[in-house]
């Protein structure tokens, strides 16, 4: 009895230790790690707006090539990304909470092995020497858990895996963007657009929704334009009527162009004329920079556009795998 009287009376002072030192030990952590990239801030905005993009510098990702991971609703507030791997990865899960032109912030659900919550922000600012992305975590720790933030260093346990993350994110939208890291290299053309009928489905649709909305109608539309018998004049096509930033929508018509004529239940827009044109070589996320570069030669330039843009995409990927070679012929008809 006496034995159990003096292990109940240690236990019960560990207890009272961890009672006391509870109130003393901060509850919130913070970790943050930052970056310099030399790329156009669009070209670095595509990796940390989505999660397709944010996987592909993740230091989590190589500890276990295996993991199963699934992604919907990419590339607005409530997409969602679920992760499950080994014993070093865990399980959870994680939503973007909030998004604008300079940060997206996501929060996340450790599910195993162990259950906890935290925030994850990170920044993109343009700079004088490129472009500042910050990566920070925020967690707190309920009374008395947050004991153990005087018994682990978080940032000295999580600190180097941000930076490998930050040094990952360097060097990819570096790597690829090697071609548009100055809008000054583009060539913007001053073309002659021959008339053309754009043929398709047109639709409001959120961004993250566009790449099966273009697989669909694209499908549709080379198969409407055969069967009617339509001289094709070019590769599948999207034409952006409005780009909404704020709402994360597009007002997009995905199909093809052809000669002349209409196809009965499908949406048209007949084009011509002049048009300034980048033929832009990259992955498909980089071509935000080409837009850039033409609305900035624009307005130095007095030039009026008619309030369309045109990607037109060359270069079938399945074809060709290596994205450095995929062709987008990117269009804007002119007032002149």
């Amino acid at each position: 009895m006496r034995i159990i009287k003096i292990i109940g009376g240690v236990i019960g002072a560990l207890v009272l230790v961890i009672l006391i030192l509870g109130l003393i030990a901060p509850s919130h952590t913070h970790i943050e790690r930052s970056v310099t990239v030399q790329a156009p801030h669009d070209h670095v905005w595509y990796y940390v707006s989505s999660f397709a993009g944010m996987v592909q510098w993740s230091p989590w990702r190589e500890l276990d090539p295996d993991q199963v991971a699934v992604i919907k609703n990419d590339g607005a507030v409530g997409a969602l990304y679920t992760w499950s791997g080994n014993e070093d990865v865990g399980k959870g899960e994680q939503t973007i909470t909030s998004i604008n032109e300079t940060e997206v912030v996501t929060h996340l659900h450790f599910i195993d092995p162990f259950d906890a919550e935290a925030d994850a922000t990170t920044s993109v600012i343009k700079s004088e020497d490129g472009v500042k992305v910050t990566w920070s975590y925020d967690a707190d720790a309920p009374y008395p858990m947050n004991v153990m933030n005087l018994l682990m260093d978080m940032d000295k346990m999580l600190g180097p895996d941000f930076q490998k993350g930050m040094d990952k994110l360097k060097v990819l939208a570096e790597e690829t963007a090697p071609s548009i890291s100055q809008e000054s290299l583009f060539n913007i053309q001053t073309i002659e657009l021959e008339p053309r009928v754009y043929i398709g489905v047109r639709k409001i649709i959120p961004w993250s929704e566009m790449e099966s909305f273009y697989t669909s109608s694209f499908e549709v539309a080379f198969g409407a334009a055969q069967a009617s018998s339509l001289e094709v004049l070019g590769m599948p096509s999207g034409v952006f009527f409005k780009w909404g930033e704020e709402n994360q929508e597009a007002d997009l018509l995905a199909g093809v162009p052809v000669k002349e004529g209409e196809i009965e239940g499908m949406d048209s827009e007949l084009i011509e004329g002049k048009s300034l044109l980048i033929e832009y070589y990259g992955p498909y996320e980089g071509t935000g920079d080409a837009h850039m570069a033409i609305e900035k030669y624009m307005e130095e330039n007095g030039i009026e556009s008619k309030g369309i843009a045109i990607e037109e995409y060359v270069t079938d990927p399945t074809e060709q795998p290596d994205n450095s070679k995929w062709l987008t012929k990117i269009y804007y008809p002119i007032v002149h």
